[in-house]
């Protein structure tokens, strides 16, 4: 899984670059920087979310589906860009970051209920 791991450090790159040369009035500064960091989370969770786990009693444990993988890691980086626009534009307080979160555990149990069986 090299490709995610390079995605999030020239993700990383671009966000330290933007940071240290950039003005922080500049509006697609804070947009690409915003952008980023979103990048980086989304593929470092989908890095994570495909790693290779131990082995348990002999046998692997068995790895998400790709589809699931790639639907949490644009969800969490979602969620970061959702909250570091709202910091942007100074509409971040705890209640409105309860309700960013709470959207996105909905529609991922959601998303992540099986249909349950009428046998």
């Amino acid at each position: 899984m090299r490709g995610p791991g390079l995605l999030v450090v020239v993700s990383l790159v671009v966000a330290v670059l933007v940071v240290l040369t950039r003005d922080p009035e500049e509006p697609w500064a804070v947009a690409l920087l915003i952008v980023s960091l979103a990048v980086a989370t989304g593929a470092g969770a989908f890095a994570w979310q495909q790693r290779r786990r131990p082995s348990v009693d002999g046998r692997r444990a068995p790895r998400p589906r790709r589809a699931d993988a790639l639907r949490r890691a644009f969800e969490s980086g979602a969620i970061v860009a959702a909250l570091l626009w709202l910091r942007a534009v100074d509409g971040l307080s705890p209640l409105t970051a309860i309700f960013v979160l709470a959207a996105f555990v909905v529609a991922e149990l959601v998303l992540s209920a099986r249909p349950v069986s009428s046998r």
